[in-house]
């Protein structure tokens, strides 16, 4: 029977939809006390969603640039990248707040946030396509921030251990290439020997610098 691949690196929370934007949950304790039992749970909200977002995007991206790019936005700017929250457990005295607040994450809008802060990310698009890769091969999805510097670059390493590539599709700063299975490893070698990140999940190689 032929084998079909398809790439779901889903250790690392990477996946590759045909459709429908990409969520991703987290929940959040806390207990915050101030003036007013208003004051209490607006400031409580507004500390939580920072938190979900530092932490449930952490996978995805340059750790230091995100926690930059969250103390550079206001609420209103990290409240955008919300789709849904819930309360349980909620507490409230005349000045205390205390509750768990589960939160959704729209993935295109965390992109699109993390993308005008310049924080390096392999967070996927909606818009990706899903990816085929043939017979005794993976495919790999490499992110380029530079994307000609980082192409050409890609490509000298792969040359350089003798493993050819074959571009698949490019979206955005995302190409996705045919690797042979015999040459993966090789080519994960060569690639973190030259100071590229790569993860290898359920069939797939996830690059990045």
């Amino acid at each position: 029977m032929r084998r079909i691949k398809f790439l779901f690196a889903f250790c690392c929370a990477f996946a590759v939809y045909a459709a429908g934007a990409v969520e991703i949950t987290g929940v959040i304790p806390v207990n915050v006390t101030a003036d007013t039992a208003a004051a209490a749970k607006a400031r409580a909200f507004n500390s939580a969603q920072r938190d979900v977002i530092a932490t449930e995007l952490r996978p995805y991206a340059n750790v230091e640039q995100l926690n930059a790019a969250i103390k550079q936005s206001s609420d209103d700017e990290l409240s955008d990248i919300i789709s849904s929250s819930a309360v349980t457990g909620e507490r409230a005295s005349d000045t205390t707040y205390t509750a768990n607040i589960s939160f959704v994450i729209d993935g295109d809008a965390a992109k699109s946030w993390m993308e005008k802060y310049s924080v390096e990310n392999s967070l996927p698009s909606s818009n990706a396509a899903a990816v085929v890769a043939p017979e005794n091969s993976v495919i790999a999805v490499a992110t380029l921030y530079n994307p000609i510097y980082d192409w050409a670059a890609l490509n000298a390493a792969a040359r350089a251990v003798d493993v050819d590539i074959a571009t698949k599709n490019i979206i955005g700063s995302r190409v996705s290439f045919v690797v042979p299975d015999v040459d993966a490893s090789k080519l994960t070698r060569a690639l973190r020997e030259n100071g590229w990140r790569v993860s290898n999940s359920a069939g797939g190689i996830v690059i990045s610098r």
